[in-house]
């Protein structure tokens, strides 16, 4: 891949939802790329029902493809998303995007953060939460190459050719019994291929991965005593400033609601995120 500055025309980062039916906060993300230049990103949406958008209507697929929450599908539809994108030869970097993430950041921070290499970016978690729910993936692949990673990653176009555009038949072999395979098939084929060099890690970070996830058990200051992820109906100011300071360019699970509030949630004193 070419250096920025050798680029004949500017690098776009490639925006990728996989939604059910919305983006939550579609407004927030309306005025994220507000007076942006056009030739800078790309956006891309796969849903799961089509409903109407009220801004990023003109962005949905034609050729979404069913899905099923913790099936291979998922892996197909992401990979539907990369190679359309693809096709466009000045998407530089791809970012992977639920329907309930929103930015943390500005579009110009994001884009000269990614803009100024040529890396990938996954948060991996550890190899133990593997096992035994990969015990089919060891007759095909070594054991200390089988990964788990969150499913909120960016790619490079060497990454999204090796591993959305390729010859992809064995997926479906190697991985449908895999629940969640999507967590595993993108970092384990980085392993396998021997091309880590290509992405940057953090290692079951909160607010140190490219995409903010609060799980339970996470080494997080504002601690999620929810069962599995936290979903956010509200945020309090001091933890919304925390994250926007944060390393984190994107977070998530952001509820359509979801507002800032200061001080006390009983106290009812809400601001909206804008």
């Amino acid at each position: 891949m070419s250096d920025v500055s050798e680029s004949k025309n500017p690098h776009k980062i490639a925006f990728l939802f996989l939604i059910y039916d919305k983006i939550n906060k579609e407004e927030y993300w309306n005025k994220f790329f507000k007076d942006v230049d056009p030739s800078k990103y790309s956006i891309y949406i796969h849903y799961k029902t089509n409903k109407p958008l009220k801004f990023f209507e003109k962005y949905k697929l034609k050729n979404c493809i069913p899905t099923e929450y913790g099936g291979i599908t998922l892996i197909h539809a992401h990979n539907v998303l990369f190679q359309e994108a693809y096709k466009d030869p000045d998407n530089y970097k791809f970012i992977n995007l639920s329907g309930a993430c929103i930015p943390f950041k500005s579009f110009d921070f994001i884009y000269n953060f990614l803009t100024k290499d040529e890396k990938g970016y996954f948060n991996t978690t550890p190899q133990s939460q593997c096992f035994p729910r990969c015990n089919n993936l060891l007759q095909f692949y070594p054991k200390e190459v089988i990964q788990k990673s969150a499913n909120w990653f960016i790619l490079n176009r060497d990454l999204v050719e090796i591993l959305a555009l390729k010859d992809k038949k064995y997926i479906d072999t190697r991985y449908k019994d895999i629940k969640a395979s999507e967590e595993h098939y993108f970092i384990t084929e980085i392993y396998y291929n021997n091309i880590r060099y290509q992405i940057v890690e953090t290692m079951n970070f909160a607010e140190k991965a490219t995409t903010f996830t609060n799980w339970k058990g996470y080494d997080y200051k504002y601690v999620n005593k929810e069962d599995g992820v936290k979903n956010y109906k509200y945020i309090t100011k001091e933890e919304w400033e925390y994250l926007k300071e944060s390393p984190c360019l994107f977070g998530r699970k952001f509820y359509p609601e979801c507002v800032i509030t200061s001080g006390e949630i009983k106290k009812r004193k809400f601001c909206s995120i804008q």
